[in-house]
């Protein structure tokens, strides 16, 4: 049935979407007492029908007579209908013909000018860069002469061609070696007008230096501070010897004894190789440094002063035979593995030294064992004073896990509610204790509420009985606020008592109120008739109360009593 509006309805100037008025056949079928302005749709007549206050008429009425009359460049043609669906036809009336210069034009502003006024229609003018403007009439025509280098051609398609004409070039090539001392002439700049045209070029006469490339040569002094011919010792300048900066010189440097020789080959580009030039034997003396000597035959491989390497590396070296021999890394390396070295105490707490992720742990090798001094946690795990940690592979700084390591437990004991360890927790089987969840973390066990492990309930709670359903509640109004159960049944009435309210419009009466205490606008309001049909009223609403209201009071024929719903939301 029909939504029945007691009030206006007010659609602030928002648009009615494929709306359809009261359909009718006539005015009878659109029903007793209507008022001024009713509308609705006669099927019959297909027309639209108000009322307007006494009878019913045809909406906006219609077109009773029409005339037309041809204007100066119009015709007007109405056809033959008489009412209905009139059509009236417009036509030009012009002809066609050829326009004189004399004769009129319609323009674009809507004024009427002559044919002859239209810019450039009979005369244009053009313009060179020197010369006199020349004008030129309808029919004459422009001839484009070329000049020098420059040619035109006139083509099909109204097209002229303006070309500069080719310019022929020929080059030419040379080839030259001067010696030093002698001259050759090079273009220096070339000179390009803005059309890129070569207006002149410069020539420059180059001279190459004269060769002064020599070499001498100089023997060093055998003794220390003796001078070489014709310098002094400090007078001797590899890079500017002799007369002229810049001369390369060779230097050559002879051994001061028959132990030493000094030479320089073609080809080494001045590099100097110095050598032995005969044996070493048992007995001779040789330093080395100051700090190794060879003194008599038998003892060759004793130093007479301590070895020191100047922070090199001894390489080479052939494993051990004897206690005192020396040992290789690898040596080492190798005779330790597996084994267990004590590193001394660790400080779970502080995580000292850093040995888990809660900073950057330092490089530790394989077998490193620790002492735990203090109750902290390592990698996450709880570990207690007197716990031993072992390094189970060799770890690089800055990396490592729980899984690189062995933690030997030492204070294990009963688990309690303060202290981890031995204990054990699980869910009760009692079907009525069901629905605890159990789980372990690092030896603690976490107990929650299982709701979705619980058996679910397969009768239909909107017809079972619900006062044979119970679940928990946390009771906090109560004297001592405790732990109780309660029915669903109680629990609903609780609800609709808390969040739901109701009121009525009496018969004759234009408006109703129902007063709540939920402090709060935020309600969803229906109204309904005594037949149990939804009326739709104006709604005001406050933080305590809402007001239902009608235009025009209810009779037992139109409705009855209104009933008021109210419901909370949020």
């Amino acid at each position: 049935m029909a939504i029945n509006y007691l009030n206006s309805l007010d659609l602030n100037k928002n648009e009615i979407l494929q709306g359809v008025i009261e359909n009718q056949p006539n005015d009878a079928a659109a029903g007793a007492s209507p008022v001024e302005g009713q509308l609705y749709f006669n099927t019959t007549n297909h027309v639209l029908m108000q009322y307007n206050g006494t009878s019913w008429e045809e909406a906006g009425g219609g077109v009773e007579t029409l005339t037309t009359t041809d204007g100066t460049y119009i015709n007007l043609t109405p056809n033959s209908a008489t009412d209905g669906a009139v059509t009236v036809t417009a036509d030009l009336n012009a002809s066609d013909g050829t326009a004189a210069a004399s004769e009129r034009y319609l323009t674009k502003s809507n004024a009427w000018a002559e044919i002859s006024t239209i810019p450039g229609t009979y005369s244009w003018e053009f313009d060179g860069d020197s010369g006199t403007t020349q004008s030129v009439a309808s029919g004459e025509t422009v001839t484009f002469t070329g000049s020098t280098k420059i040619t035109t051609t006139a083509s099909t398609g109204d097209e002229l061609i303006i070309v500069h004409d080719l310019q022929s070039q020929t080059n030419s090539t040379s080839t030259a070696s001067p010696a030093a001392g002698a001259t050759f002439t090079v273009i220096d700049s070339v000179t390009v007008d803005t059309t890129g045209h070569i207006g002149g070029k410069n020539l420059k006469t180059i001279t190459l230096p004269a060769d002064t490339n020599t070499q001498e040569t100089y023997t060093l002094p055998v003794s220390a501070g003796t001078a070489v011919s014709g310098h002094s010792v400090a007078d001797i300048d590899l890079t500017a010897a002799g007369t002229s900066t810049g001369i390369k010189s060779r230097v050559t440097i002879a051994g001061n004894n028959d132990n030493i020789a000094i030479t320089e080959t073609t080809g080494n580009n001045g590099i100097v190789k110095i050598a032995l030039t005969q044996d070493v034997v048992i007995g001779d003396t040789l330093t080395v440094g100051g700090d190794i000597a060879q003194t008599s035959g038998g003892n060759e491989n004793v130093f007479a002063s301590e070895l020191n390497m100047s922070s090199q590396k001894i390489t080479n070296v052939l494993d051990p035979t004897s206690a005192q021999d020396a040992a290789t890394k690898q040596y080492v390396d190798d005779a330790t593995v597996g084994g267990l070295i004590y590193q001394g105490g660790y400080n779970s707490s502080t995580n000292v030294p850093v040995l888990d992720s809660r900073g950057t742990q330092i490089a530790v090798e394989k077998g490193w064992t620790y002492t735990v001094t203090d109750d902290g946690t390592f990698y996450g795990e709880v570990v207690r004073a007197g716990d031993v940690l072992i390094a189970e592979v060799d770890l690089a700084s800055g990396a490592g896990a729980l899984t690189d390591w062995t933690t030997v437990q030492n204070n294990v004991d009963l688990a309690s509610l303060a202290t981890i360890g031995i204990g054990n927790v699980n869910k009760s089987t009692v079907a009525t204790l069901d629905g605890i969840s159990v789980g372990y973390s690092s030896g603690t066990a976490s107990v929650g509420l299982d709701i979705q492990g619980l058996t679910y309930i397969t009768n239909n709670l909107e017809t079972a009985d619900l006062q044979g359903i119970e679940i928990p509640i946390y009771n906090g109004e109560a004297a001592t606020a405790a732990n109780e159960k309660i029915e669903v049944s109680d629990l609903v009435t609780l609800i609709n008592n808390k969040y739901n309210d109701k009121g009525t419009i009496a018969i004759g009466d234009l408006a109703g109120t129902v007063t709540h205490n939920w402090n709060t606008k935020n309600t969803i309001v229906q109204t309904i008739d005594q037949n149990g049909n939804t009326v739709f009223c104006d709604i005001t609403r406050t933080t305590s109360t809402v007001t239902a209201t009608i235009s025009a009071a209810q009779t037992a024929a139109t409705g009855g009593i209104i009933t008021i719903l109210v419901q909370r939301i949020g």
